[in-house]
């Protein structure tokens, strides 16, 4: 359907702030109920925290008494009961810490699915215009990278954040009640590190968001270039492409250098200053009440593990909180996509059309493709009963495989209605329809899979018995027979056989679906006339009691259509039996004359 391509429709770019803490608390609302389902671990994971917390403490306490009670006063039996008790402690906190990270790994990989499964169903309940305004490559970063450092947002940054601020309430009352003045001293190391922090999150926000852009551009170009590369090649366009890629991949180099610079000077600045700070406090003013008399040597020794037990949580916690800055960047890009609204919509309850009869009426039809663009169809109505073949023809532009879009519902007429058997299709089941429709192309596209899988793309519940019926049907045997492993022969992407074979396959897909309706777009315009006249044949068989579309350049696929379309401009300028309208002058007549010129050129 090569006339869809260049309807571009309006695209969202992702935004660039979150408005603050309410803006943080929205995104928080959206993606919360992805882990959910998994409360039950995350509620072990701030538990196996809190344990952590008290043993932290409580080992420190055991060092000191083992120190003071045991070196000091030269007890043997102290020191090692006490000795002991730590390590068990720390055996304790080891197991607790392999439980955990089972637990932030099984979160992590659940919610990442779970996202992955909501973006990529958001993006097949899209309309055309959706996916022809955005790059392949984007919606593949998009389902792939952006739900990944979500799920690690969800999973992993908003419950340590939890789990942070709970050990911090626990390690603060216990060090509150055994060294009150350590807390003044982490106070003054958290007023420097929150400053320099704040400055340097926000440069990283800001290259981050470069930086997957710029990531996503390179994805985007490279999945074009190879979509393409056939085209490439003929148009001699290695060179171009080439420095159009290596173009894109350097400009990721420089946004990936902004933001893992700032990135290490955050994380390398911040480590400098914990140094300095422990420094200054505990070697320095411990180190002094040490020689004053005012803490024993197990007490200063102690008096470190309580400050890197204070500390650490503190640390974390802030580390959580701006890496929970910077990676909202892919949270908002994935909810972009989920917030979108699915085009055309699907009734929750509409009418299923199992037993549908054939009959197609197009009333006063129009359509844009986009609200502000030029009507490409224009008052259009007709209508083919059961059984009837009608014919579409026109020059390209004309409208003709709009019609079959909207047929397909991939769009919805801006104007006027389109009824299946009396009932509006906006109000049907599509699912129901779209069962009892079948498709031949101009140029059908193979998958990378085996021939058996390909045919079956039409009907994936079909028999083996139904299966050889469509193959036999559609005369693919001699080609089947001819390749090595029969109906398990892998195709290459985009399949590596003739036109005729390819379009032989689209036959067999389409009559395994055992359809009331049947659209075929141009399917023998791309054949040499030999296999345009077999195809024909195996169509005509294939259309016998159908109710059938057919758009068509070539006039002799259509000469005995009970209806011929002629569509000009997005209008139905001309209709009739072909008998009718070549014995009077018009578009029709003119259409005829090309098109036995272009016979006898190609003859």
């Amino acid at each position: 359907m090569a006339s869809m391509i260049g309807h571009q429709a309006p695209t969202n770019g992702p935004a660039h702030t979150l408005g603050g803490i309410r803006g943080y608390l929205g995104l928080f609302r959206k993606i919360a109920p992805f882990a959910l389902p998994y409360w039950d671990k995350l509620l072990l994971r701030v538990v196996i925290t809190q344990a952590n917390a008290f043993i932290s403490v409580f080992g420190v306490i055991a060092i000191q008494r083992a120190i003071d009670d045991g070196i000091g006063l030269g007890d043997a039996r102290a020191f090692f009961g006490w000795a002991g008790t730590g390590a068990a402690l720390g055996l304790l906190a080891l197991v607790h810490m392999w439980i955990y990270g089972t637990m932030v790994m099984y979160v992590a990989m659940r919610v990442e699915l779970r996202l992955k499964q909501a973006v990529f169903r958001r993006l097949t309940q899209m309309g055309m215009a959706f996916h022809q305004s955005r790059p392949v490559g984007e919606n593949l970063f998009r389902v792939n990278r952006d739900t990944l450092l979500s799920a690690d947002l969800v999973g992993n940054s908003i419950p340590e954040i939890a789990e942070r601020l709970f050990a911090i309430a626990t390690t603060v009352s216990l060090v509150l009640a055994l060294r009150p003045f350590i807390l003044l001293l982490i106070l003054a190391y958290l007023v420097l590190y929150l400053g320099y922090s704040l400055i340097v999150v926000g440069m990283m926000y800001r290259f981050q968001h470069v930086f997957l852009r710029s990531v996503q551009r390179v994805t985007a170009v490279l999945q074009e270039i190879l979509d393409f590369f056939p085209i490439g090649k003929a148009f001699s366009r290695e060179r171009s492409d080439l420095r159009r890629y290596f173009t894109a991949l350097a400009r990721q180099a420089r946004a990936a250098i902004s933001f893992f610079v700032s990135e290490m000077f955050w994380q390398h600045g911040g480590t400098s200053i914990s140094s300095v700070w422990f420094i200054v406090s505990y070697n320095c003013i411990c180190g002094y009440l040490t020689m004053q008399g005012m803490l024993t040597i197990g007490e200063w020794i102690a008096t470190q593990a309580l400050i890197l037990a204070v500390n650490t949580p503190i640390y974390q916690l802030i580390w959580s909180i701006q890496r929970l800055r910077v990676s909202a960047v892919p949270v908002q890009r994935v909810f972009e996509t989920l917030d979108l609204r699915p085009a055309p919509q699907r009734p929750p309850d509409g009418r299923r059309l199992n037993g549908a009869r054939g009959e197609i009426e197009f009333a006063n039809v129009s359509f844009r493709y986009q609200p502000d663009g030029p009507d490409v169809l224009q008052d259009v109505s007709f209508k083919v009963h059961p059984g009837q073949k009608v014919a579409i023809v026109g020059a390209s532009g004309g409208g003709k495989t709009t019609i079959f879009n909207l047929l397909l519902r991939l769009y919805d007429p801006t104007r006027g209605s389109i009824r299946i058997d009396g009932h509006d299709l906006r109000d049907a089941d599509l699912d129901s329809y779209l069962g009892r429709v079948g498709v031949v192309l101009q140029e059908n596209f193979l998958f990378s899979a085996s021939i058996r899988d390909n045919i079956l793309f039409g009907n994936i519940n079909a028999t083996e018995q139904h299966l050889h019926e469509a193959i036999e049907r559609a005369g693919l045997w001699p080609t089947v027979r001819a390749c090595q492993d029969g109906l398990d022969t892998v195709l290459l992407e985009g399949g590596n056989l003739s036109a005729g074979q390819k379009q032989r396959i689209g036959i067999a897909r389409a009559l395994i679906r055992d359809p009331e309706f049947l659209l075929l777009d141009e399917a023998t315009s791309l054949l040499d006339p030999a296999t345009e006249q077999s195809i024909l044949k195996e169509l005509g068989e294939l259309e016998a009691g159908r109710t059938r579309l057919v758009i068509a350049h070539h006039i002799n696929s259509i000469a005995d259509a009970d209806e011929i379309l002629v569509m000009e401009d997005g209008r139905c300028v001309q209709r009739g039996r072909h008998m009718d309208l070549i014995s009077t002058e018009g578009p029709y007549a003119e259409l005829v004359a090309a098109d036995t010129r272009r016979h006898f050129a190609r003859a």
